[in-house]
C-alpha cells in the first residue's frame, strides 16, 4: 500500500516540477519573445536572478523536507 502512495506522490511532485519549471523558464520569456519586448540587460539579470533562485530554493526543499519528517516522527 505505501508503494502505491509513494509512486502517486513522485509523479504528481514531477509533474508539478517540470510544469512549473516549464512556464517560468520557458513559458513566460516565450510568450514575451513573440510579443516582440525588448530584452534589455536588467531584465535578463533580473530573470537569471529569479531562475536560479527558484532552483535554490527548490534544493534547499527538497534537502531540508525529509530530515524534518524524520524529527517529527521521531518526536511522535
Amino acid at each position: 500500500m505505501e508503494d502505491k502512495q509513494l509512486m502517486k506522490d513522485a509523479k504528481m511532485c514531477t509533474r508539478w516540477a517540470l510544469g512549473l519549471t516549464f512556464i517560468l523558464i520557458f513559458a513566460f520569456p516565450g510568450i514575451m519573445f513573440l510579443t516582440g519586448y525588448s530584452y534589455t540587460l536588467q531584465f535578463f539579470k533580473g530573470w537569471t536572478y529569479l531562475a536560479f533562485g527558484w532552483l535554490i530554493i527548490a534544493g534547499l526543499y527538497i534537502s531540508i523536507r525529509p530530515w524534518v519528517e524524520v524529527y517529527l516522527e521521531k518526536r511522535q
